[in-house]
């Protein structure tokens, strides 16, 4: 959901380790943020306020434009049964998005993405608040019984933009 709680991180440098997936990874001195309305993000004038659990806007702006989450969760389905999975994503300007290590989405970013990457294009305010519904039904295999872990490289237009917005959920 949402509100679901997630650990963040605006890297500063490239030692962050293999943050994307569960094996091992020490996120505990990473933000914690959990409750409503659930968004990772800043605004430096007016817009995502309301959209914000956590404010990195100290940490990004005019820093870097990128910011790491991780969202651990619990699946104890029938992952046979499952017959759609869906990433509703709130996002200014672009990301990438892991399912337990693996790459499942992007919007906004061609290549490899490193620690302080930007997004390609910009992503307007109007549409960044809509959850856009993107289709993950062809990564249903790469489900864990247990322990999984939603991973997502928020990235901004660039280290000196106004504003910042992830808000994620995984259906």
């Amino acid at each position: 959901a949402p509100e679901a709680a997630k650990r963040v991180l605006v890297p500063t440098n490239a030692n962050v380790g293999d943050w994307r997936s569960m094996r091992a990874f020490d996120d505990s001195k990473w933000l914690l943020s959990s409750g409503a309305p659930g968004g990772v993000g800043f605004e430096r004038s007016t817009g995502y306020g309301s959209y914000l659990s956590v404010d990195v806007g100290s940490q990004m702006y005019n820093i870097n434009g990128s910011c790491y989450i991780r969202i651990p969760f619990q699946f104890s389905g029938d992952r046979e049964a499952q017959e759609i999975m869906t990433l509703k994503m709130q996002y200014d300007d672009g990301f990438v998005a892991y399912l337990n290590g693996e790459e499942i989405a992007r919007r906004n970013f061609t290549g490899v993405p490193a620690w302080n990457s930007v997004a390609s294009a910009g992503h307007g305010d109007a549409e960044a608040v809509l959850f856009e519904s993107i289709d993950l039904t062809a990564h249903l295999g790469r489900l864990r019984q247990g322990n999984n872990i939603l991973a997502i490289q928020g990235m901004n237009a660039g280290a000196s933009s106004s504003d910042f917005l992830i808000g994620v959920e995984l259906t």
